[in-house]
């Protein structure tokens, strides 16, 4: 281990607690000024305007202490942002080494953490992981390559790629690397015990990851990801890297992440302000529906049994005769051969501009008749909402960008209603297409612009041992040749009997942080075994849980998206599992839910 890489760590680290000293004392001294400035300027409060000589000096006076304001406001904000940084870096100042030469034959040494830090003279002493130049680090290779800045493509030559583990002032490992980031690092990481909670993965973000993070040609992303491919890390990482490439326009208030559930809620939770941003709103789909209903004076109580696939074709073609309670002047501003969507939206624009818009939208059409006319019956609030939406030609200009999970659980009547809602919107869908359990699967690209979008894919698994990985890829159609896994080979899966049940959990010895999940196929079969074993923690719908040290038990429905260290998967010959339409995704999603081992029992 270099002694010039442990100096230059202490040299880093002084630097950050002798900061955040300084900062710390500095913004209790602004907050002293501040309450200074405020008695003073109480003290001073009325105001002169005699004279217009004495308006001119008051309103001077006025200007001056704005200004006085402005400086300490834009003084204490710098002075926060930087203390967040300092006191972010502190526990581990950077994880990574760049040693580039620019063509001046002048070897440049960079450093990069999670947020960049600069000394007083605005020179880089870590640099954002995000930047630029970084996307030189994750390309995984050394020699001559290029990175992209400001629009065009800067040539540069790597000559050394090294990885560091640091716990605050101490260098723990230096891995000099010409390839993949990791392999000793990256396995490392992973074998370290789960929190219960998604962790951050700056430090080894793979080729194929990054990739996608970066990706910024297209405003629509959608990825494909194998089980255990860092799915919605990459997703959040993504979340992070726009924020910082849109940080002089974007806050996290513009980002929305749609969720499965309000428990994955939970578990994302810390991720993006352990990155130094600030957690952005998330929500789950219903909920999302029902917010934007309200806005229209729709209620919205489910999705189910909507029409928007009927409604959305029939918008496209002409409708003659004249939508129930729409004005037959307003709707023939467009002639019979216009499709629907766009005669109502001339109608529409034409009843604002001589004032006959209605102020309760709810009430523009004869909603029940309407849908009489169209033979689609009956129009729920949710049809209602897709179609005024497309009546008016509505365009939301709160979320900037959307970030989709889980996308294979999505139907055919949310792509549409996405992609009416937010056309303007980036949006980054990430899921797995052998993954849905039930129902139709959709392909969510026939709903967006295909040159406006970008479809990409992770293929390496990097949760489950060689063998596991293995064996679930068997079960995923187009997926199983292209899977690979980095995790040492471990033991093969066993198959036992359900009746032996007891028997495995005897034999399997946990330590104190390991897991161990019980997989079933229904929530019924998931309580009986709960009575049975009562120490064990029972995932029940709709409630919020995370995985556990020990046993847990759910059915499959509930085990989407976690990992044990362990899995016991029960009725694996049964109905369930052998089900001509869906039975190789369930076995595919069970399978992949243990990471050492995997036990199938008949």
């Amino acid at each position: 281990m270099g002694q010039n890489e442990a100096h230059h760590l202490q040299v880093i680290y002084q630097r950050l607690t002798r900061d955040i000293d300084r900062l710390t004392t500095q913004l209790a001294d602004l907050a002293q000024s501040a309450r200074s400035m405020k008695q003073q300027l109480n003290s001073e409060g009325h105001l002169d305007l005699g004279t217009f000589s004495d308006q001119l000096e008051t309103f001077a006076s006025i200007e001056a202490n704005n200004r006085q304001i402005d400086t300490l406001n834009a003084r204490h904000d710098t002075a926060v942002t930087r203390l967040k940084h300092a006191k972010l870096l502190l526990p581990q100042a950077y994880f990574a080494k760049l040693s580039l030469d620019f063509g001046d034959d002048d070897l440049e040494e960079l450093y990069l953490g999670k947020v960049g830090y600069t000394d007083e003279n605005t020179r880089d002493l870590v640099y954002d992981w995000r930047s630029p130049v970084a996307d030189a680090y994750y390309a995984n290779r050394t020699g001559a390559t290029t990175y992209r800045a400001n629009g065009r493509d800067i040539p540069v030559t790597i000559k050394q790629r090294q990885q560091f583990v640091i716990d605050h002032d101490h260098l723990l490992q230096v891995v000099d690397t010409d390839a993949a980031i990791g392999d000793p690092l990256l396995l490392e990481v992973l074998a370290s015990n789960r929190s219960g909670g998604l962790q951050e993965i700056t430090a080894t973000i793979q080729q194929e990851q990054n990739a996608i993070i970066r990706e910024s040609r297209h405003p629509i992303v959608i990825v494909d990801g194998v089980a255990g491919s860092g799915k919605t890390s990459v997703l959040l990482q993504r979340v992070a890297y726009q924020l910082y490439r849109h940080r002089d326009s974007w806050t996290p208030a513009d980002i929305l992440i749609l969720t499965p559930n309000t428990a994955f809620s939970r578990y994302i939770r810390g991720v993006l302000p352990a990155l130094g941003e600030a957690e952005p709103l998330s929500t789950t789909y219903l909920n999302l529906i029902q917010s934007w209903g309200q806005r229209f004076g729709l209620t919205i109580s489910t999705t189910a049994d909507n029409h928007l696939a009927e409604l959305a074709d029939r918008l496209q073609q002409p409708y003659t005769q004249t939508p129930a309670g729409l004005s037959q002047r307003a709707y023939d501003q467009s002639n019979d051969r216009v499709p629907l969507v766009n005669r109502m939206q001339t109608a529409w624009r034409w009843l604002n501009a001589v004032n006959l818009a209605p102020e309760d939208l709810t009430d523009w059409l004869d909603w029940d008749q309407f849908g009489r006319d169209l033979g689609i019956t009956p129009l729920t609030t949710y049809d209602q909402l897709y179609l005024l939406l497309n009546f008016t030609a509505y365009q939301q200009t709160v979320t900037q960008a959307l970030f989709v999970d889980e996308a294979q659980d999505y139907g055919p009547d949310a792509w549409l209603f996405i992609a009416t809602l937010f056309q303007k919107t980036a949006i980054t869908i990430v899921g797995d297409h052998r993954q849905r359990l039930s129902g139709q699967a959709t392909t969510i690209s026939d709903f967006f612009d295909p040159d406006q979008t970008a479809q990409l894919r992770l293929t390496t698994s990097y949760r489950a041992t060689g063998q596991i990985t293995r064996f679930f890829a068997q079960f995923a159609g187009d997926w199983q040749d292209e899977i690979s896994a980095v995790q040492e080979e471990g033991i093969a899966p066993e198959i036992g009997s359900t009746s032996a049940l007891s028997r495995v959990l005897a034999k399997q010895s946990l330590s104190a942080t390991q897991s161990l999940g019980i997989i079933t196929p229904t929530a019924e079969i998931a309580a009986e075994l709960a009575t049975q074993y009562p120490a064990a923690q029972f995932l029940k719908e709709q409630a919020f849980h995370t995985v556990r040290p020990g046993l847990n038990i759910m059915p499959l429905a509930l085990a989407k998206g976690l990992e044990f260290d362990f899995a016991v998967v029960t009725h694996w010959q049964s109905a369930f599992y052998t089900d001509p339409q869906h039975g190789h995704n369930r076995r595919y999603v069970a399978a992949s839910r243990g990471t050492k081992g995997l036990t199938l029992l008949n």
